[in-house]
C-alpha cells in the first residue's frame, strides 16, 4: 500500500449525503412517509457506486475467480466471527439486542430482509465502492471503511451496539482484501446479523 494521496472527497461527500438522509427517514418518519429507512438505505447504497463505475468500467469485485478460496475464507471469517459474539454474549455487560420474541418475523422473512436489504446494499456501498475508492486514492481501505462503516451506523442511530459494528467491519473488509470480491464480505455480513437473531427463533 503506498503512502495516502489526497483525501478522497467524493467519497466521504456521498457517504455524508447517504447517512444524513438514513438519519433523516429513520428520526423524522412522519414528514417522510413515503421513505421507509430500510428501503431508502438499500437505493442509496445500490445506486451510488453506479456513479464511481460509470462510462464502461467493471468493477472488479464482481468477478468470482476462486470460489474455493472464498469458501475457505467464508469459514474462517464465520468461525472467528461466531467465537466472539459468544463471548461477547455471554459476558455480563453484552450489548447485543434481547431475542426476538413472538412478534418478530419468521426466520425466513428475517433473512430475506437482512440479505436484500441490508447485507448486499452495504457491502456493495462499503467493501465495494468506498473501498475501491479509498484504495485508488492511497488509503488504507479496510481500516478507513470500517471506521466509516460504524460511524454511520452510530451517525444514524447511537447505541453501545451500533459502536461495536467496527469489528466485524474489519472481517468484512479483510474478506474483501483477500478473496478479491464482495461475496465473502456479503454473506458474512448476513451471518453476523443473524446471529443475534438465532437463539430467539430457535428457541
Amino acid at each position: 500500500m503506498r503512502s495516502p494521496g489526497s483525501f478522497p472527497i467524493q467519497a466521504i461527500l456521498l457517504f455524508t449525503g447517504v447517512v444524513l438522509a438514513l438519519r433523516l427517514a429513520t428520526h423524522y418518519p412522519s414528514r417522510f412517509p413515503l421513505l421507509q429507512p430500510d428501503l431508502l438505505g438499500a437505493a442509496l447504497f445500490l445506486y451510488v457506486p453506479f456513479l464511481h463505475y460509470r462510462k464502461g468500467r467493471v468493477a472488479s469485485w464482481t468477478r468470482l475467480a476462486d470460489a474455493k478460496r472464498s469458501a475457505v475464507l467464508l469459514l474462517a471469517l464465520g468461525t472467528v466471527g461466531a467465537i466472539a459474539f459468544l463471548l461477547v454474549s455471554l459476558s455480563p455487560f453484552s450489548p447485543f439486542p434481547a431475542s426476538h420474541g413472538s412478534g418478530s418475523p419468521s426466520l425466513g422473512a428475517f433473512v430475506m430482509r437482512q440479505a436484500f436489504l441490508v447485507a448486499l446494499p452495504e457491502e456493495v456501498f462499503f467493501r465495494g465502492y468506498l473501498y475501491d475508492a479509498l484504495e485508488e486514492k492511497g488509503w488504507e481501505p479496510i481500516i478507513a471503511s470500517s471506521l466509516l462503516f460504524a460511524a454511520g451506523h452510530l451517525v444514524i442511530h447511537a447505541s453501545a451496539y451500533r459502536a461495536l459494528t467496527f469489528f466485524p467491519a474489519l472481517l468484512f473488509g479483510w474478506g474483501r482484501k483477500r478473496s478479491g470480491n464482495i461475496y465473502v464480505p456479503v454473506l458474512l455480513h448476513l451471518l453476523f446479523n443473524l446471529f443475534p437473531y438465532l437463539p430467539g427463533a430457535m428457541g
